[in-house]
């Protein structure tokens, strides 16, 4: 799997990712990340080396939306506009 560099996602989330095992460092195991603006948050975790990720937001820290176990990923891929900034995650199976 083709992913950025810990830098770059550190830069996207504004966060350090904080592993549930502290002895799994960075691309070893599950790797949480979190962004919070204002009363909404988004918890992106990323398992690198099986091409895993989990997305879940929060409102008011109420869980709103989660999508898991997504499989599969061939490229994660930070990119950055004049407005926003943003992550694509791109499947080997195209149809998803």
């Amino acid at each position: 799997m083709e992913i950025p560099e810990l830098a770059d996602l550190i830069w996207l989330f504004e966060d350090e990712p904080s592993p549930e095992m502290p002895d799994l460092q960075w691309p070893t195991g599950l790797q949480p990340f979190r962004l919070r603006r204002g009363d909404r948050e988004v918890l992106f975790s990323l398992d690198p080396l099986v091409g895993e990720a989990y997305i879940t937001l929060y409102v008011d820290g109420h869980e709103v939306a989660s999508v898991g176990r997504l499989r599969r990923l061939e490229t994660l891929r930070v990119f950055r506009r004049d407005d926003y900034e943003g992550l694509e995650l791109k499947f080997v199976d195209p149809s998803v």
